[in-house]
């Protein structure tokens, strides 16, 4: 979009779409920092422009596309949610006279790298300039951009909107803080999914010393620091972990020398022993994905798939190994062993989440397991269904058929089933999804 000096500004932050998850509140997510040397008034100040350009024209052609865009001097990251289907390909982006560099999509999010172009970095300094801070990300929807600035003492809001054409206010408040000159390029936003209590855990951990080598400090004197549970400070610290990691792997796979435009197929078949569609996500030769479905895939590369074949096969017969299945896995450090544990387990055996926890080391982790379970992006492949509840039964299952599913699955692997509630022993009392998020592990 067009701004001062005719730069052009690619992207925009918004709360139009309820389905879009949206960014932490300004003060919690780093991008603003207290100077010790300085204690100015802040104003967090939002409007929504429309200028012709590239992101204008896609998010009008598709109405139900919304793109947040975080500047990276040279490089753009575009995150998109919506209507994504073949987005890599659109004219727009083709045209925008940029270098797609990295590509992905995983059902209805797409992230496209791209390079070239530095206005943004252009428009960010020209803003400084004026005491004027960007809040990344830019987000276009329905042709229109809303941009998310940080004024310092003796900005000027009108002269700002001035320089943006058809800008309107859309809000505009005071809070005590300081904008740190080209914060907002620095440390763009990742992260929209990332609550207060991850980020804080993440903090904690850091200014603990955690992440140095050798570390200094564990995750228990860290949770004591924070006066919360360690089992509760480590599912916190094992979310943010993932939310952070998922968030560098395009800059990652740069640096790597990993190819840009390694495509993402779909595949997908029914099984009438679950009566699922099985759908299967694979990255090259990896898979990255395995899902259970009611319904077939809107978009899919075929049914026909060697790894497809054996999934398949292992649900109708409870037989096979899939352990040298490749694997794509985008998680957290401690998700990646949780998960790379579940393939040691053979069919036909269950084991807990406490002796999980155990057996890496980590006794009071059995809730930092089960979420790991439940976020497992590769079902049947990476067996969760083998993860049964101390406490007796079957336990929960996160994927599609729940508990049912995960019954027809150990029967067909001649699995030992307890009875839902062990002989005298009292049902545990259910617990709200609100207040655990973990109790649907898979």
């Amino acid at each position: 979009m067009a701004g001062p000096r005719g730069f052009r500004v690619t992207g925009i932050r918004t709360t139009m779409d309820a389905t879009v998850a949206k960014p932490m509140h300004p003060e919690l997510i780093g991008t603003i920092a207290p100077d010790p040397r300085r204690n100015t008034m802040a104003t967090y100040l939002t409007f929504a422009t429309r200028m012709a350009g590239p992101l204008q024209d896609l998010t009008e052609r598709r109405p139900r596309l919304s793109i947040d865009a975080y500047p990276l001097e040279r490089l753009l990251l575009l995150r998109c949610f919506g209507q994504v289907e073949h987005l890599e390909d659109a004219t727009e982006i083709r045209n925008s006279g940029r270098e797609l560099l990295y590509h992905a999509r995983v059902r209805d999010e797409g992230t496209l790298l791209l390079e070239g172009g530095g206005d943004e970095a252009d428009i960010i300094a020209s803003l400084a300039e004026q005491n004027a801070h960007l809040l990344p990300p830019i987000r276009w929807q329905r042709g229109e951009a809303l941009v998310s600035l940080v004024l310092e003492n003796g900005a000027d809001s009108q002269s700002l909107l001035a320089q943006f054409p058809e800008a309107r206010l859309v809000s505009k408040r005071q809070a005590a803080s300081t904008a740190r000159r080209g914060s907002a390029l620095s440390s763009p936003l990742f992260l929209p999914r990332l609550t207060e209590k991850q980020a804080r855990a993440l903090l904690a951990a850091h200014d603990a010393g955690y992440y140095e080598f050798p570390r200094k400090a564990t995750t228990e004197e860290v949770s004591l620091s924070l006066g919360i549970a360690r089992s509760t400070f480590e599912q916190h610290l094992n979310r943010a972990e993932h939310h952070v990691v998922r968030a560098l792997l395009p800059m990652v796979r740069m640096r790597a020398g990993r190819e840009g435009d390694e495509a993402l197929e779909v595949y997908s078949r029914f099984s009438r022993e679950l009566g699922l569609y099985v759908h299967l996500e694979v990255l090259g030769d990896r898979v990255a994905a395995v899902r259970l479905a009611r319904k077939a895939p809107t978009e899919s590369a075929g049914s026909d798939h060697p790894y497809l074949a054996r999934i398949l096969e292992h649900i109708r017969t409870g037989r096979g190994d899939l352990t040298d299945i490749p694997l794509h896995l985008e998680v957290a450090p401690f998700e990646r062993e949780v998960l790379e544990f579940l393939r040691t387990i053979p069919p036909g055996q269950v084991i807990t989440y406490g002796e999980i926890a155990r057996r890496l080391g980590r006794p009071g982790a059995s809730r930092a397991v089960g979420t790991a379970c439940a976020r497992n992006p590769a079902v049947i492949v990476i067996p969760c269904h083998r993860v049964v509840p101390k406490a007796g039964g079957l336990g929960e299952y996160s994927s599609e058929g729940g508990p049912e599913t995960k019954r027809k699955l150990l029967q067909r692997e001649g699995a030992p089933i307890a009875a839902d509630r062990p002989p005298g022993r009292e049902r545990p009392k259910a617990r709200s999804t609100r207040t655990r998020p973990a109790s649907a592990h898979a």
